[in-house]
Order: structure tokens, then sequence, then C-alpha cells
């Protein structure tokens, strides 16, 4: 259990930098001109590095714009997989698939009316209605009327179902868009698949269970030292809202991948408990506000309590399964769940209470990965890892070498990057590639994802 105060807790906070031209030059000089963004292909060095803040500037607005479609893909989840607001059962990948038409020669989506989403959205409807009490579907009403609709008029509402059948088109392509894809493709289409979708918060335990794997790789190897791993940067630490695999909205939304990575850094030995600090670097202002107000609660000596379902019927790999049995034994201790819904289906649920010392060890910073670091950065409050997982694949490949760029800047020599998107490695990029762990979720069959590769970068 973390007791002792950790380091970071004394530590002046750092400034945000943007990237300079001089570091993203070799980018430009490393991709082909049709990878560059469009308004600067025609430039000329000299020309791009006159308009170079410009730019960064606009591509960070752009990129914090994509925050809010992220929101309304959230809420697009909850309408097809929450529970607290309908009886209805929720929706398969297979069914979700079913509600939309991929035109081949013209790639255009059609919405095709499906019996169980219509009475979701009945059902999703009338608690719009009546938001009171529901935090999610607080933030759906936000989010209808922040798109010009009202839900209490007959007009209103006429366009708030059209309007869910239409984002639920979208997320149902997206869903499947890996097999969606032309198969003659180009590699660059592959590994950016989401760069033209809104960044969304939604997160899930598996991924936290590969990185476990890639770190228990990592000590084996002697990339990691005993002990070795002071700090620790999160790209994009995500928000549980209701995830469409292991995501449910029958407790408070809450983030796991922070306390997940400090539990299996002291679990593996890599980590001291109380001595290891984690920088959770965020976009939205949801995750932001979330964990702030986690971090005043502790301070006023309040735990933080994750809820953690796993659905009976999804046929996890008996490691995964172990992993979700122990999760949180080295930094908290188990508490009383939730019952779900019935609507939820099969479940089984643990809770697991953090103390506040833990909480405290996480910190959220607003910072676009993309354009920006912290910096100055003191040798002594360099990174010894970071993570980045289910985020850069949102990026094209341009906006994904910037941010690498950005990683290695705030790692100590020697440190860590792990992903598992696939990104380009670039001759002037000072990360190398170092290897990989794959992992195993799922003995599923058909299920559209069984596993992940999280790839190893060092410093």
């Amino acid at each position: 259990m973390i007791a002792a105060t950790t380091i970071a807790s004394a530590q002046a906070p750092l400034a945000r930098a943007n990237i300079p031209f001089a570091e993203a030059k070799p980018i430009f000089e490393a991709l082909q001109p049709q990878l560059w963004p469009a308004d600067l292909r025609s430039k000329t060095p000299a020309q791009i590095e006159a308009l170079w803040s410009g730019w960064i500037a606009r591509e960070d607005a752009a990129i914090r714009a994509r925050v809010e479609a992220g929101d309304e893909d959230s809420i697009i989840n909850l309408l097809l997989y929450g529970t607290t607001f309908t009886s209805q059962p929720r929706i398969s990948e297979q069914q979700l698939a079913g509600i939309v038409v991929r035109q081949r020669e013209t790639g255009a989506t059609t919405f095709v009316p499906s019996p169980v989403l219509e009475g979701r959205i009945d059902d999703f409807m009338t608690a719009l209605a009546l938001p009171a009490g529901n935090e999610r579907i607080q933030l759906a009403r936000r989010v209808i009327e922040r798109n010009g609709m009202n839900p209490a008029t007959a007009q209103g509402k006429l366009r708030v179902r059209k309007y869910l059948e239409d984002r639920a088109a979208v997320v149902g392509s997206a869903v499947h868009a890996a097999t969606l894809l032309n198969p003659d493709a180009a590699l660059v289409d592959q590994v950016t698949i989401f760069r033209d979708r809104g960044l969304s918060s939604d997160t899930s335990i598996l991924i936290d269970f590969g990185i476990e794997k890639a770190l228990e790789d990592l000590k084996s190897n002697g990339m990691l030292k005993p002990a070795g791993v002071l700090r620790v940067a999160i790209v994009g630490p995500g928000l549980d809202f209701t995830d469409k695999q292991e995501g449910h909205d029958f407790y408070p939304q809450q983030t796991i991948q922070p306390f997940a990575v400090i539990d299996s850094l002291i679990r593996l030995g890599l980590a001291a408990a109380g001595r290891v600090d984690v920088t959770a670097f965020d976009l939205s202002p949801r995750v932001i506000q979330h964990l702030d107000a986690a971090r005043a609660r502790a301070r006023e000596g309040s735990s933080y309590t994750l809820v953690l379902p796993r659905e009976v019927d999804r046929m996890w790999t008996a490691e995964l399964t172990k992993y979700w049995q122990r999760f949180g034994d080295r930094i908290g201790k188990d508490a009383k769940p939730l019952a779900p819904p019935p609507a939820a289906g099969r479940l089984e649920v643990r809770a697991v209470a953090l103390p506040p010392p833990v909480v405290l060890s996480v910190t959220p910073r607003d910072l676009n990965v993309v354009v920006q670091r912290l910096e100055p950065l003191p040798a002594n409050q360099q990174f010894d890892l970071v993570l980045a997982t289910n985020i850069l694949l949102y990026y094209d490949v341009f906006e994904q070498s910037l941010a690498m760029a950005n990683i290695a800047r705030m790692l100590r020599p020697g440190g860590i990057f792990l992903t598992n998107d696939r990104l380009f490695d670039l001759p002037s990029s000072p990360l190398r590639a170092a290897g990989s762990t794959s992992v195993v979720y799922l003995e599923q069959p058909g299920a559209a994802v069984k596993g992940d590769r999280i790839a190893w970068y060092q410093r």
C-alpha cells in the first residue's frame, strides 16, 4: 500500500512549450510532401519556418476542437451500451454492424433501422428530458443542446432522433473500419485510420493488462531496472464513460490507466510504493476536471473507488482474468461494488478503493502532445516511462511524428515509450524501436479484436 508522500509534490509546475521549427524540419525532410500538412506542401523551408508559429496555433485549435466531436462519440456509446436509462439489451458488435450499409463504389454509409436501437433511442430521449441525477445523461443533454437541438420540443425531438441515428451509423462504421478499408489501401491509411474522427476519452481495462505484460518483458530484458521508475507520463489516460467492451454506466465515471500503471510497476518491482509519480496529459476538460476533483477530495481524506466489471460471456483469457482478480492489490483494498442493473447482462463486478496518497500521485496536465511538451525539463524531472495507447491512430503521420519528437524531448536518456499504435520510424527520430510485446485478451471466436501489440521505443 502506498503511504509515503510522492516525489513530485514539492516540485514547481513546468511550462508548456511549442515544438520549434528546428525540430520539425527533419520530419519535413524525412516525409514525402504528400504527408505534410496540406497548407504547407507548396512552401519552401524558409516559407514554412516563417509560417510555423501560426500553423502550430491553428493545429492546436483544430485538435482541441476534435475533443467536442469525441464527446459526441461518447454519448453514442452511452446510447448503444448504457443500461441505467433502458431495459433494452446492450447493442452487440454484430447488431452494430447491421445498422450500417456501406456502398463499395462511394464508400458512403447508410443507416438501416434496428428495432433494438430504435427502442434504445426512445428510452434515451425520455432520459434526456429529465437528466438530473445522471452525470452521463447530463453530458448528453449538453452535447445535444450544443448542436442547436432542443429535446423538449416536437421539432427538436425529430432532429435529435435523426442526429442519434446518423451518429450511430458513423460509430458503427468506425467499429469495423479496419475490415472496411480497401485491402490495397496504403499502410499510412491503415495506421492513421481515425485521423478524421473526434478524440474520444472512452477506455477499457484490457490495454492495462497489455501494458503490464510489456513492462514484465522490459524488466526481463533489463531495459527497466528494479525500483528504477520514478516518473511516468500517460498521454490520454482516458475516462471510463461507457466503453463498448468492458465499460458500463451504472457506476460513476472513472479513470483507470494511471492507477493501473502504478499498480503494475509496484507488482513487478519496477517502482517502490510511494516513490512513483504519474503525469496525465490530456486535452479534454472533462478528464482534467475529473482528476482535479479526485485530487481535491483526496486532500480532504477521501478515497477514490474504481469499479471493475467483467462480462462473464466475454471469453477473456485465463491470464487476463487473473489480472482482473488481482488488479489494485498493491495500491488499494477491495470495496463493496455497486450492483449492476438487469439490462447490463451477466457481470462479475469488483471494486477497489484507492487511498488519498495514491490519488495524489497522479497529476493532470492540459497538454497537446502533437505540438507541445513540458519545457524546460530538468534532467531530474524527465520521465522514465511514457505511454500513449489507443490515441496516436487518431492523428496523421506528420502529427504522429511531431508527437514522437515531443515525447522524446520529455524522456530521460534510456527512457521507454510504449504504444499499441503502429508508427513510422523516421531516421531523424531520437526514439528507436527496441522490441514489442504481443498480448491476447480474448479467446472468443469472431471477435473483431483479440489482442494487442505493444511496441517499445527507447530514447
